[in-house]
C-alpha cells in the first residue's frame, strides 16, 4: 500500500509546487514525466521518465501510489483511463470535459444561468466561411484539443480567410470575439462535501499568455459575488473532487461569460502561495491526502507577474527585490513561462 504517496502526472512548475505543498505535510510524491529535465525533479521523492505509450513504466508509476493528480488537462483519454483502479483527482470524466473546447462549452451552456461566448463547431472550410460571416469576421478559430497559451488559435478576418483553405479544419471551433472589460478567474477546491474558494483575481493576457494576476480584482462587490456564485454552481454540476480554475470575461455591460475551465492548479492562483495562509496547492494536497479543506484567510493585496522568455535573464535582479520562483527550465523560449514573482507594492 502507498497511502502516503501522491502520484503526479506531469512534472512542470505546477507539479513542482504540488510537491512542495506535499512535503509540508509529510506526503511523498512520485512524478511521471515525458521530459527528462522536468521542473519538479529536485522536489519529488521519486519519478519515472516515459511517454504515454510506455506500458511498463506507466504500470510501475500506477503501482507506486494510491492517489493521483494532474498538472495539465492535455492528457490523452487512453492514458487517464489506465488509472481506473486508483483514485484520480479530478476524475478522468472531468478532465475529458475540460480538455475539449467543444465538450466544455456544451457542458457549460447546459447549466442554468451560465453562458460562454457564442461559438460554432467547425469541421471544414465551408463551415468556416459561413460561420465567420455570421460573426462579421470578428472571431477566433481554435483547435478543440491541446491548445493553451495561445497555441492552436487563429484570429479570423475577412482579409485572411483564404489562408485557411489548405488547413485541415477537422475538430475546430469558432468563437465570437468578446469586447470584454476585463478577465478574471476564481479558483475552487472541493471534495463534494465541502468547497472552498479563493476570491476573484484580475488577469492580464498578452498574445494569449497570462502576464499578470492582480488580487483583488477591480470589480464591484455585486460582480464579485456573482462570479463566485457561478464558480460554485459549475463546481457542483461537474461533481468536482480536486481544484478547478474558472476563467471569466466581464463584458462592457457587466455580464459574466465563462471562458475556460482548468481542472488543476492554475497560473492565476500562484499568488495564493504568498498572499494567504493556505494556497491552492496546500488545499489540493490536503483534500486528497488528509480529506481536509482549509478556508484561506488573511489575504494580502498583491500582483503575481510571470517571468516569460528572455525576461528570465534578469532573474537574479528580480529575486533581490521580490519573492521569486524559478521553474528550473533549461531552455529559454520566447513565450515560455520561466518563473514568476510577487509584488506587494
Amino acid at each position: 500500500m502507498n497511502k502516503n504517496v501522491l502520484g503526479i502526472i506531469g512534472g512542470g512548475q505546477l507539479g513542482m509546487f504540488i510537491c512542495i505543498a506535499a512535503r509540508k505535510i509529510g506526503v511523498k510524491t512520485v512524478i511521471y514525466s515525458s521530459d527528462r529535465n522536468f521542473s519538479a525533479k529536485r522536489f519529488c521523492d521519486n519519478y519515472f521518465i516515459g511517454d504515454i505509450n510506455d506500458s511498463r513504466k506507466i504500470r510501475k508509476f500506477i503501482d507506486s501510489a494510491d492517489f493521483f493528480t494532474i498538472e495539465t488537462e492535455n492528457i490523452p483519454k487512453e492514458f487517464l483511463r489506465k488509472f481506473k483502479e486508483k483514485k484520480l483527482y479530478p476524475s478522468s470524466k472531468i478532465v475529458e470535459i475540460a480538455q475539449n473546447r467543444l465538450r466544455e462549452k456544451k457542458f457549460l451552456n447546459n447549466i442554468k444561468g451560465i453562458k460562454t461566448a457564442p461559438y460554432y463547431e467547425i469541421n471544414n472550410f465551408k463551415d468556416l466561411e459561413l460561420r465567420s460571416k455570421e460573426f462579421e469576421y470578428n472571431c477566433i478559430l481554435k483547435t478543440q484539443e491541446f491548445g493553451y497559451d495561445g497555441k492552436g488559435q487563429y484570429k479570423i478576418k475577412n482579409s485572411n480567410l483564404n489562408e485557411f483553405k489548405s488547413l485541415n479544419l477537422k475538430k475546430f471551433i469558432l468563437e465570437k470575439k468578446i469586447d470584454f472589460q476585463l478577465e478574471i478567474s476564481v479558483i475552487v477546491v472541493s471534495n463534494i462535501k465541502k468547497t472552498i474558494f479563493y476570491p476573484p483575481v484580475e488577469n492580464l493576457h498578452k498574445n494569449s499568455i497570462l502576464r499578470k494576476t492582480t488580487f483583488p480584482a477591480k470589480i464591484s462587490e455585486k460582480i464579485s459575488d456573482k462570479a463566485i456564485k457561478m464558480a460554485l454552481q459549475i463546481t457542483k454540476e461537474i461533481k468536482l473532487e480536486g481544484v478547478l480554475a474558472i476563467e471569466m470575461f466581464i463584458t462592457r455591460n457587466q455580464k459574466i461569460l465563462i471562458n475556460e475551465l482548468a481542472p488543476r492548479p492554475h497560473n492565476s492562483g500562484h499568488w495564493t502561495m504568498d498572499s494567504t495562509n493556505y494556497s491552492q496547492f496546500d488545499n489540493l494536497v490536503n483534500m486528497i491526502m488528509k480529506k481536509e479543506l482549509r478556508k484561506p484567510s488573511s489575504f494580502k493585496k498583491c500582483k503575481m507577474i510571470n517571468i516569460i522568455g528572455n525576461d528570465y535573464l534578469k532573474f537574479n535582479e528580480i529575486k533581490k527585490k521580490y519573492i521569486s520562483y524559478d521553474y528550473f527550465k533549461k531552455i529559454i523560449r520566447p513565450n515560455r513561462k520561466m518563473g514568476h514573482y510577487i509584488d506587494f507594492g
